[in-house]
């Protein structure tokens, strides 16, 4: 049978039998429809949503790599990459990427536990590679460490989203907390 076809077997509805009084569905035998300008009220809230760029991702992160003698680029760190590749030794781990309190937080995707934060000043730049060895999105984002000072490249596979886009987003969700920053503080 196809899906379009009708069951015609036992039906799997409770019999009146089966509810009790308190059951909630005794109560209120009735669904009230909500109004044509509540519905219109959700759709417009929703569609302002749309156009704030998304702060919560679910990528990979395959390496952290610290910028050095040798390694100066974010260039350098997806050649890095590649040779780590090659010789099966990264070891990604599946995370949820957020941008929240003015931070750039890497969470744990079961438990939620922040596994990192780095405040949204501290973030350098994005960049986004395509078809990187065996990855096909690869979001590069560098950040200005604290201790020991210095810069590192996080690099992270966007299977889901897409490295274009989430650099697209958290570029925007940047430069909106800047120039927040500007004019909270009067800076133009």
């Amino acid at each position: 049978r196809g899906p379009c076809c009708r069951h015609e077997g036992p039906s799997v509805r409770p019999s009146r039998s089966e509810y009790n009084d308190s059951s909630p569905l005794q109560r209120s035998n009735s669904f009230t429809r909500p109004s044509g300008k509540s519905i219109y009220n959700q759709r417009k809230d929703y569609s302002q949503t749309l156009l704030k760029p998304q702060s919560n991702f679910h990528v990979e992160h395959l390496l952290t790599v610290r910028l050095e003698r040798d390694i100066r680029s974010i260039n350098d760190c997806l050649a890095h990459l590649k040779v780590l590749e090659a010789q099966g030794r990264v070891w990604g781990q599946d995370l949820i990427l957020q941008v929240k309190d003015q931070e750039l937080v890497l969470r744990d995707v079961e438990s939620k536990e922040e596994l990192e934060a780095y405040p949204l000043g501290r973030v350098q730049g994005c960049l986004a590679a395509l078809d990187v060895c065996g990855y096909d999105s690869v979001l590069a984002i560098s950040v200005q460490e604290r201790s020991p000072p210095g810069t590192s490249v996080l690099l992270f596979q966007c299977e889901h989203l897409g490295a274009e886009t989430l650099k697209s987003s958290l570029e925007k969700l940047v430069k909106q907390w800047k120039e927040e920053q500007r004019s909270q503080y009067g800076h133009r």
